[in-house]
């Protein structure tokens, strides 16, 4: 192995035409000699220019190479924390469909077209998605567009799921990284998705002449005259954009609006504590766990602070991420994500997708009104939670919601009583191997607590 190849990132092994590596702690990407003639077309063509131009592409600068094989090193814009497509919102989703859409329209207008459609190729800085993937373009050669198949797999075929049968329905993809099969998604589509132009093209229509190879291998064979790409392109983004969440309401999306167990009193003093906090600690990074729409990622970003918000409810997630991108915020981070089950590393040899713990930690923690939820809906004990907390973050601002709180008395009244550890004296007994406490303030007309810690090292 030379010494480049160790520097190899273990989830950037697929593209022969080059490969991210990571020179002390600066992400960069090399050019191979497979991929070099397409990367400066992609220069000369003025799509690269068009592109970063309107936000769709990150941007780089190029370094010299002295490696043998590599032409070039390409050193992106640095994307502070990284996501994947089984942690976005519907929303999120259609908005990286739309974004790879509009990036193949503007390729074919300059002779160029894209190799692969992978959701993967799509992060979001803030409420803004972005193409990541700069080797992903090569010249258009006619015939049929090569990543339709896997555009389908990856984007609308989740979507039209996430719609007809769950709005979590993306969250399959963590066990589907290649996209969701065309074949299955069309047994799981009602049938009146028939009646519509796109699921029927593009998703029945498409997995039927898939599943037959002679036909496949004849349409490969024949010579390729008229290039439809366009007019594909054009379809598709008809398809997803015919493709709505329905308006809903879940379990948690009235959360704020109904709430009868917490005044505006004990809001109010949360939320100026909570001010206080982020002032006192400074984080480079903030984690709002258990968001639901947002309200204290808000606060956060107002103060100036980026936040990655985390909320396990769809309908809530989504409402959030539509919020974020209405106001255009570069400072919010929203997933979709039930911290009861993180997300996990995946891919080949478990290295490709990092898993939740395996992504940058935050400077401060919020933990607000969730630790009930981990303990008495997911039933792990304090002394865990307090440890995966511990391994976010380095400050933590936690409130306690004890057994005598009217939503934890709704919570335990269909079940048995077994959290005997879930007491103050039991959360103090918990978080002190992994945490030093600050500060503790009881929140007025509420038996609720607040606490602020640091991670001891």
């Amino acid at each position: 192995m030379t010494g480049l190849q160790a520097l190899h990132d273990a989830a950037s092994f697929r593209d022969p035409a080059g490969h991210v590596y990571w020179d002390n702690g600066v992400c960069k990407r090399t050019v191979t000699s497979h991929g070099i003639s397409d990367y400066r077309l992609l220069l000369s063509s003025g799509l690269y220019d068009d592109l970063v131009s309107a936000k769709l592409l990150i941007p780089h600068h190029e370094e010299p190479s002295s490696f043998p094989g590599i032409e070039t090193i390409l050193v992106p814009e640095h994307i502070p924390y990284i996501s994947y497509p089984y942690e976005w919102s519907f929303s999120q989703l259609r908005d990286a469909a739309l974004l790879t859409l509009e990036i193949q329209r503007r390729a074919l207008e300059k002779g160029l077209s894209l190799k692969d459609a992978s959701a993967f190729n799509v992060q979001f800085q803030g409420s803004q998605p972005v193409f990541i993937d700069t080797l992903s373009f090569e010249p258009n050669r006619g015939g049929p567009w090569v990543a339709y198949q896997q555009f389908c797999r990856h984007f609308l075929a989740p979507l039209l799921l996430m719609v007809h049968a769950d709005p979590a329905f993306n969250r399959n993809l963590a066990t589907n990284p290649d996209g969701f099969p065309l074949a299955t998604a069309s047994r799981l589509l009602p049938l009146r998705t028939y009646l519509q132009p796109g699921p029927l093209l593009h998703i029945h229509l498409h997995s039927r002449a898939d599943a037959q190879p002679s036909a496949n291998t004849a349409r490969k064979a024949a010579p390729q005259t008229a290039d439809r790409k366009a007019a594909l392109t054009d379809s598709l983004r008809r398809a997803i954009q015919s493709v709505r969440l329905p308006n809903q309401s879940s379990v948690w999306s009235g959360y704020y609006a109904e709430r009868t167990h917490y005044s505006e009193e004990a809001e109010t003093f949360r939320q100026h504590f909570v001010t206080g906090v982020l002032r006192r600690v400074q984080p480079n990074l903030v984690f709002d766990l258990g968001a639901n729409r947002g309200n204290y990622s808000k606060l956060t970003a107002d103060l100036g602070f980026p936040c990655v918000a985390f909320e396990a409810d769809p309908i809530c997630a989504d409402r959030h991420y539509l919020a974020t991108r209405e106001a255009a915020s570069e400072r919010v981070l929203s997933l979709c994500m039930d911290l009861r089950y993180p997300s996990p590393a995946i891919g080949f040899a478990c290295r490709e997708r990092d898993s939740l713990l395996g992504r940058p930690r935050a400077g401060l923690v919020l933990a607000l009104a969730l630790v009930h939820h981990l303990r008495i809906s997911g039933q792990a004990p304090l002394v865990h939670i307090a440890g995966f907390l511990a391994s976010l973050g380095d400050h933590l601002l936690l409130e306690f919601v004890p057994k005598s709180d009217p939503m934890v008395q709704t919570m335990l009244a269909h079940r048995e009583d077994i959290f005997e550890d879930y007491t103050i004296e039991g959360l103090a007994a918990a978080m002190s191997s992994h945490w030093e406490l600050l500060e503790t303030q009881p929140v007025p007309s509420s038996h609720r607590t607040l606490h602020l810690y640091r991670r001891r090292r």
